[in-house]
Formats: structure tokens, sequence, C-alpha cells
């Protein structure tokens, strides 16, 4: 499989019975199980993934949702401007301004498999273009859809791991 690192799989990930939540400024509340993903258009991205860390996996193999036709079937309201991400493990999340999140893709599969929950199974967030590792929400149960920039964990988890 990938090269990527496997990291504890927080006991507040439970993938039974998983959902994604799409939700705030929105025309439609979106509640979508595994297969609801999977009957919907799926993309495929290919690329390294580098880590703060210090690793790089390379040439992974990505196929999911494109999150611009998860925003399309949510409808975003006028007043949406940012994204915030959460993580099932209630304490992670990620913001994103709408512009640069359009191109990002809610992987199911990592090179041509279901996507384990060690990797951020059953969802994951893979940003489009030059992202930080940490914008690669694991484990992906909620997009919150806002009219003003959120405060995420994320940006602060990682600056403080380079401290």
């Amino acid at each position: 499989m990938s090269g990527l690192e496997t990291h504890e799989v927080p006991e507040a990930v439970e993938t039974d019975g998983w959902r994604l939540t799409v939700d705030g400024c929105v025309d439609r509340r979106l509640s979508l199980s595994h297969d609801d993903l999977r009957a919907m258009e799926l993309a495929s991205a290919t690329g390294d993934f580098s880590c703060v860390e210090g690793w790089t996996a390379t040439d992974l193999s990505w196929r999911g949702v494109r999150v611009v036709d998860l925003l399309r079937c949510a409808g975003p309201d006028e007043e949406a401007a940012f994204a915030l991400v959460h993580a099932m493990d209630g304490e992670y999340a990620c913001g994103y301004s709408l512009d640069d999140f359009g191109g990002a893709l809610l992987a199911l599969e990592l090179d041509g498999e279901p996507l384990p929950v060690e990797h951020g199974g059953p969802a994951r967030l893979v940003p489009a273009g030059d992202s930080d590792c940490w914008e690669s929400v694991k484990w992906v149960s909620r997009i919150e859809l806002h009219a003003t920039e959120p405060a995420d964990t994320a940006r602060e988890l990682a600056l403080s791991r380079l401290r």
C-alpha cells in the first residue's frame, strides 16, 4: 500500500455507521453515508505527500468525491465564504476559504483500495495544489460552511509541533 506513516487512531474515531454532514451556510443540509458518496461521480488525484515531521510518501493515488460536487449538492448560500472541516475525533478541524477549498478531494480510496482508518478512512480531505500536510484532515465527519473565517485547531497544532 502507500508510503504514508501510520499513527495511532484516536478512541473517538468510530467508523461503524459513519456519515458525512455538510451544513452551516447552505441551502440544503446533507447527511451522507459512505454508500451515498460512492454513488456520486468519483475523481482521482495522484501526487506526493510530505509531512512536517520530515517524511514524504511518493506517488499516492487517491480516489473520491470532488468537494466542489459536495458543495453543489448542498448549495452554499450567498454568505458562505469559508469552510471548517471537522475530524470525527472531535478535536481537530481545519479552515479554508471557499476559493481554495473547491478543488479538494474527499478521498474514499488510497492506491485502489478502500481508505483504511489508519490513513484517515472512511474519508480524508486531500487539498488541491500545494498545501501543508496538516490541511489533509483525516476521519472527516463534517464540512461546515461559514460567512466569516472560522477558528481552526489544525494550524495551531501544526505550529506547536514546529516550536
